[in-house]
This record gives structure tokens, C-alpha cells and sequence, in this order.
């Protein structure tokens, strides 16, 4: 008799649970958010030339943080700004997320000694990448504004 009742509980448990997890609302998802898509950062990397020159601009919502230098003479210099609401405007204001994806970069120019300009684009739901971006003209004009405005932000030191 006592067989029978102990095979009852090991029944009687695991329907229990199952019957807990299956009601409970399904947890919020992470991932992509429901709301409006806003820009996380933007990273503005000049990379290449003679001796290793490097530049690299990050801009987040709240501040920029530029490195500079050199590989070959292992100079380095780290400028770093919080953007004001002003600022913050000014940059990200006249960039279009949807239009990012029309964007189309070009084939690298370090393996000639050149210098590649990398723009990496982060925003809440997906991440862009552009390599020489300027070599299209009608789509790469809201990259181009961006950079002559935060060329206004950035001392004349780090330009």
C-alpha cells in the first residue's frame, strides 16, 4: 500500500510544477526594445599611414573620449569632454537612423599605406559598421555633418 501512495507523490509533483510554470506570465524579453531606437554611441576610428597613426573619437550620449598616437613612437594622448544638452543635440539631432543602412563602405587603404576612417554605429537595436564611407557621396553626408560637428566640439590639439 505504501508503494502506491509514494508512486502517487512522484506523479502528483512534477504536474504540480508544470502546472506553476505554464500559468506564470512570461517574463519581459530582452534584446530589442518597443520603444523609439536611439543612438548608444558612435566610434569614429582613423587608422593607418605611415608609422601606425591612430585616432580614435568615442561619443556617447553623455561625453567624448578621443586617443590618439602613434604605434611606431608608442605616443599616446587621451582627451576626454561630457557633451552638454547642447551639444548632445547638435550631434545626434540631424542623424536619421533609418537611413544608416543605405550607407556603403569601401575596400580598406591600409594595405597601401593609407588611411581607413571607420565609423561604428551603436544604437539600442541593431550596430552598423562603415569602412571609407565617404566614398558614397549622397548617403554618406549625415556621417560627414557629424564629423564637421564634432570636429567644432574637439580642441584644435587633437583635430
Amino acid at each position: 500500500m505504501s508503494a502506491i501512495k509514494i508512486s502517487g507523490l512522484n506523479i502528483f509533483f512534477p504536474v504540480f510544477l508544470l502546472l506553476i510554470f505554464s500559468c506564470s506570465k512570461p517574463s519581459e524579453k530582452t534584446g530589442k526594445s518597443k520603444g523609439e531606437e536611439t543612438f548608444e554611441y558612435i566610434i569614429l576610428s582613423e587608422v593607418g599611414g605611415m608609422g601606425g597613426h591612430y585616432k580614435n573619437i568615442k561619443v556617447t550620449q553623455d561625453s567624448v573620449i578621443l586617443t590618439t598616437g602613434n604605434t611606431m613612437t608608442n605616443r599616446n594622448q587621451t582627451w576626454n569632454k561630457a557633451l552638454s544638452t547642447k551639444d548632445k543635440t547638435e550631434l545626434f539631432g540631424q542623424l536619421k537612423i533609418n537611413q544608416l543602412a543605405f550607407i556603403k563602405s569601401s575596400e580598406s587603404l591600409q594595405a597601401a599605406d593609407g588611411v581607413d576612417e571607420t565609423f561604428q554605429v551603436k544604437t539600442s537595436r541593431t550596430s552598423y559598421v562603415f569602412v571609407n564611407a565617404y566614398n558614397d557621396g549622397y548617403n554618406y553626408r549625415q556621417l560627414a555633418n557629424f564629423k564637421a560637428k564634432l570636429a567644432k566640439i574637439i580642441p584644435e590639439k587633437y583635430r
